[in-house]
């Protein structure tokens, strides 16, 4: 497959809606609290969300989308982290790593056939794990994860963008 933008903006935004719902609580492992959700998009698309939060630093977080694809391939498309202190070795002197920060695919890296850890590339638009999730649904376009994610409205109110 060639990647170009359109189709990985097309993957990210399209709409998805939960098939298989997170656990109620996150599991601890590696240092890690945890949780996955299975998505499902148009045309039989499948999608995995991954919510990884550190237990020594509640900042250092990551919520992620993975494409699966036909070929039995998990694509990482996005991802919306929390606060860390260490950048990719590919990354620039900026260093968005100290901020909240979202990590992108490009059509170059998925081309070459890199798949995982894309470069950081803006800031991002939440200040807790809580908002990252609400924010990352709602530009992932989850339809119904406000039943699976009901604390998500009272952390919206504190973020700011309360609907």
């Amino acid at each position: 497959m060639k990647w170009n933008l359109n189709k990985i903006d097309g993957l990210i935004k399209c709409p998805k809606t939960i098939k298989v719902a997170p656990t109620k609580d996150m599991k601890e492992e590696n240092r890690h609290r945890r949780n996955d959700l299975t998505l499902s998009g148009n045309d039989n698309q499948s999608f995995r969300v991954f919510l990884r939060q550190s237990l020594e630093f509640p900042e250092d977080f990551s919520v992620g989308l993975e494409y699966l694809s036909l070929e039995g391939q998990r694509i990482e498309l996005i991802r919306f982290n929390g606060q860390h202190d260490t950048p990719l070795a590919n990354e620039d002197s900026k260093n968005l790593h100290f901020c909240y920060h979202i990590h992108k695919a490009t059509p170059e890296r998925l081309n070459e056939g890199l798949y995982l850890k894309h470069p950081a590339l803006m800031e991002g638009p939440y200040a807790s794990f809580f908002g990252a999730i609400s924010s990352f649904m709602k530009e992932t376009n989850v339809a119904n994860y406000i039943d699976y994610f009901p604390y998500i409205k009272q952390a919206d109110l504190f973020e700011g963008d309360a609907k």
